[in-house]
């Protein structure tokens, strides 16, 4: 594995999942880091720039209200000195326009989101609505590249690709 990393304009948009492993879940129940807190650690590094939209923050905000409520103040301590670097809202016709592309219409502020914040990359590990064949069309048709937790460290140097599986017999 290289330690040659990419230079502190990357500019990654990580979407709500991403984002919540890496402000709740760094670390495993023994203390060593996960993908999602190596990510963390290498953006602390200035590795890359973490781009976060509104729309993340409100979903993300739902999600810590409805699930993770212990985690609050923890997270909302964590992204206020981002607050005022929040890109916005996307528009309705924005969202309407990625609705071919997503799997689930809830994913669709989200989508815009990230094209409204112009990211190299967007990272997910949902691989229900962000890494589908359409999906990955319209990050293509968008010039955004598209990771996994796995993939960014891949693509920063801290892990290798597996080769691709030949799924025929």
């Amino acid at each position: 594995m290289s330690d040659v990393s990419p230079p502190s304009s990357l500019r990654v948009f990580p979407d709500t999942g991403a984002l919540l492993s890496m402000l709740i879940f760094p670390r495993d129940r023994l203390g060593n880091p996960t993908l999602a807190g190596e990510v963390l650690d290498l953006y602390q590094q200035g590795a890359f720039a973490l781009i976060i939209s509104r729309a993340v923050v409100d979903e993300l905000e739902e999600v810590i209200d409805r699930d993770f409520v212990a985690y609050r103040s923890q997270v909302i301590r964590l992204l206020a000195p981002m607050a005022n670097q929040f890109t916005r809202w996307p528009t309705p016709e924005e969202t309407a326009a990625t609705l071919p592309f997503t799997t689930d219409p809830e994913d669709a502020p989200i989508f815009a989101a990230a094209v409204v914040a112009q990211p190299d990359i967007v990272l997910s590990n949902d691989f229900r609505a962000f890494h589908t064949p359409q999906a990955k069309r319209f990050w293509a048709g968008h010039q955004i590249a598209l990771e996994s937790l796995y993939g960014l460290l891949c693509v920063l140097g801290r892990r290798q690709r597996k080769p691709a599986t030949d799924p025929s017999p």
